[in-house]
């Protein structure tokens, strides 16, 4: 069987109009009639890594490395599906040979920068992320990854100003926005972070650790009733946040909803039972709340885990 010389061409049309479903038809034909069609194996992988059918991503991908074993764009990609997939060894490989393919390659740079910042070799990611930034000053991923670099070596205004220039390029990158909101909560700037906090909420409202960042700010400032919500907002997300739930139970006593803290506190004790902490925040609500024999029990308890 012989594909119609147009057959490539008119899969990628599909593909650059959206058309995915129709797209990945056409090009399945390609590289069933023409195995040695990098490009359509690609973009196989690209479809397939958009659907989050990650192990498929790779086999395709794969398949298309093999026939072009120098090109940086689908090593970057190969590495990508890799990395999705949590395997970080072959996940580096690839990019690692990506930059060998092409060290101006911008976006072979970040990943591998980002790679090195998990592995917690601040120098190597510093050096990846500075090169993908000489190639593509616009990527914001790579300056909110540089601020991530100098935010683990305490180097904060250095961090606070490559979020900022990172929300300079991609106003609505919620992971921009909720690192610089933490950034500002580590320098004592609460008030600073919950603009950004509210913002990366709005757009993620979904995601339980913005939720409880949000609360951790408005508590901070002393409202008490907002942050009540932004725990509550996050708990329904992750209901197993021990951090959630001494948040929550703390907002309620600082409002004085005592039944509300002690049912708070009491979930914190059922997920981390050797907890002092919350065995000394519940003992407290406990005490607020007129039950003073429970609340000696835990206090008791709370006692005994700081002495140990």
């Amino acid at each position: 069987m012989v594909a119609p010389a147009n057959s490539f061409s008119t899969a990628l049309k599909h593909f650059q109009s959206g058309q995915f479903v129709e797209a990945q038809r056409r090009l399945a034909d390609v590289v069933k009639s023409d195995p040695q069609q990098a490009e359509a194996w690609h973009l196989l992988g690209v479809i397939e890594f958009q659907n989050s059918n990650f192990n498929d991503a790779v086999q395709h991908f794969h398949r298309a490395v093999q026939i072009e074993e120098c090109s940086a764009k689908y090593l970057t990609n190969l590495g990508s599906a890799w990395h999705a997939l949590g395997d970080m060894s072959q996940a580096t490989d690839c990019f690692e040979r990506a930059v060998a393919a092409d060290p101006h390659c911008a976006e072979s740079q970040t990943y591998l920068g980002i790679i090195r910042l998990q592995q917690e070799d601040l120098d190597a990611a510093e050096t990846c992320l500075q090169a993908a930034l000489l190639e593509a000053p616009q990527s914001w991923q790579a300056r909110l990854n540089l601020g991530n670099v100098f935010r683990e070596r305490r180097e904060l205004d250095r961090a606070a100003e490559q979020y900022e220039l990172a929300l300079s390029i991609e106003p609505d990158s919620a992971e921009s926005l909720l690192n610089l909101g933490e950034l500002f909560m580590e320098q004592g700037r609460s008030v600073d972070a919950i603009p950004h906090l509210r913002r990366a909420a709005v757009l993620r409202p979904r995601v339980s650790e913005i939720q409880f960042r949000l609360a951790d700010a408005l508590r901070d400032t002393g409202d008490h009733a907002a942050a009540v919500l932004a725990s509550q907002r996050g708990l329904s997300f992750q209901a197993s946040s021990f951090d959630g739930w001494i948040g929550l139970g703390q907002s309620s006593a600082a409002l004085e909803k005592w039944s509300e803290a002690v049912s708070s506190f009491r979930n914190a004790v059922s997920l981390q039972p050797d907890s002092a902490i919350a065995h000394t925040q519940l003992g407290e609500a406990l005490r607020q709340s007129g039950n003073s024999d429970e609340a000696a029990r835990h206090l008791a308890v709370a006692n005994v885990l700081e002495m140990r």
